[in-house]
């Protein structure tokens, strides 16, 4: 008897917690897909745009066109919450911002600083760590999203989120998700850093950014500066924004954020490189390097002061050799290797060097330097960001050449 009164309580829990007491249909729900954020007109507003995907141009009923498959609205607000509310004033439809998939943040605004909101977003249910954050170079979140109407695809989420997923081919830009950049704001340890984006005037002007290291022909450019023509979409993705604290302090090249990818060791790219050719300078060797092995670190503090000996390892391939020298054979091949060697080292000093003047560690040698304190209050009171502007780096690089892409040894065309 008792048995069966305890099954028929069960049973009446099971009634009484069926079912979803929040559900709504799909006509229902509005949902964004994008969200631009810049400093709204008076001190303490914020502008916030809204991309919402619509339904109907995605049933293949409407139009394939991307402007036609998105709705933008712009809301100037105290808060995101207010600005949440707001839009539903004007959209007949529930806004949903779980299928988020970017924040664009207007440049003015990361430069006077983020941690207002970024830090309430890892509380709401509907923002997911899994949301990438972007910088809009010169230009506001509002605008990047106007343009935001690429070709290849309905959907600007899905852009976006191809485009994160490639940067691994090239690492001519980073990929920051909300999760990792709210625990790098929190922690202390790196500095936060978000893809820099931009819209280009494609008006197919070379604009190069930085100087070029020694032996390396390729030009260093960051997003918006990148010489492109074209109907396609006018917005292009190079460089990072980097972070100190909660205020964006400077930005770096396409060629200095794959070097800190590199020296992070994680997500690490495929990089096509164009050098001197050692025997005849005014041609280039073109070829493709990956890391062999993570990169080995090394660290020593002696009176507070840190010192990183790092360890870089490079495999290549060749790709291009216009000289027609045998670099495949020995002697040669030797030169071509310590030749890749130098111009990458050169490259990971000058970010170095770099990052350090500003005093924001984007690659994450704080997180190294951490292990050697016993305890977390120990290790924030030392105030990493100076410690780092003041340490020492040594940085090896050595480059082997495993393959000689389809050929395998180079002779002189006949005159």
């Amino acid at each position: 008897m008792g048995s069966r009164l305890i099954i028929l309580l069960v049973l009446a829990i099971f009634l009484v917690t069926a079912g979803c007491g929040g559900a709504r249909e799909t006509d229902e729900v509005g949902y964004v897909i994008a969200m631009g954020i810049d400093k709204g007109p008076e001190k303490d507003n914020l502008k916030v745009t809204y991309q919402l995907a619509i339904p109907r141009a995605l049933s293949g009923t409407g139009s394939s066109d991307s402007k036609e498959a998105t709705e933008i609205i712009t809301v100037t607000a105290t808060t995101l919450v207010e600005a949440r509310n707001l839009l539903n004033t004007t959209i007949a439809r529930i806004p949903n911002l779980s299928h988020v998939k970017v924040i664009i943040i207007g440049e003015s605004l990361a430069r006077q600083g983020v941690g207002d909101f970024v830090a309430p977003l890892q509380r709401f249910r509907e923002f997911r760590g899994s949301m990438y954050i972007v910088v809009s170079h010169d230009s506001t979140a509002e605008e990047f999203i106007k343009k935001l109407t690429p070709r290849l695809e309905i959907l600007p989420s899905k852009y976006i989120e191809t485009m994160m997923l490639s940067n691994t081919e090239n690492g001519s830009y980073g990929r920051s998700f909300l999760h990792d950049f709210y625990n790098r704001l929190k922690g202390g340890s790196a500095a936060p850093y978000a893809s820099l984006v931009a819209v280009n005037s494609m008006d197919g002007k070379d604009r190069p950014t930085d100087k070029k290291s020694p032996g390396e022909k390729n030009d260093e450019y960051t997003a918006g500066d990148i010489p492109l023509t074209g109907d396609g979409a006018a917005t292009n993705f190079a460089g990072l924004a980097l972070f100190k604290a909660d205020k964006m302090v400077g930005t770096l090249t396409n060629e200095e954020c794959r070097v800190v990818s590199l020296l992070e060791g994680k997500n690490a790219p495929t990089c096509f490189l164009a050098v001197t050719d050692p025997n005849v300078p005014e041609k280039s060797i073109n070829i493709i390097f990956r890391l062999g092995r993570k990169p080995k670190t090394e660290v020593t503090m002696q009176d507070g002061h840190f010192s990183f000996d790092v360890d870089v390892m490079l495999e290549a391939e060749v790709t291009s050799i216009p000289s027609a020298i045998n670099y495949e054979m020995a002697g040669y091949k030797e030169q071509l290797e310590d030749q890749i060697s130098q111009v990458v080292q050169a490259e990971m000093m000058n970010m170095l060097e770099k990052t350090q003047f500003l005093g924001a560690d984007p690659v994450g040698f704080g997180y190294q330097a951490r292990a050697m304190f016993r305890t977390l209050p120990e290790w924030k009171e030392i105030d990493w960001d100076k410690k780092y502007s003041k340490a020492d780096f040594r940085v090896k690089v050595n480059t082997k050449i495993r393959r000689s892409a389809l050929m395998w040894q180079s002779s002189p065309i006949a005159k």
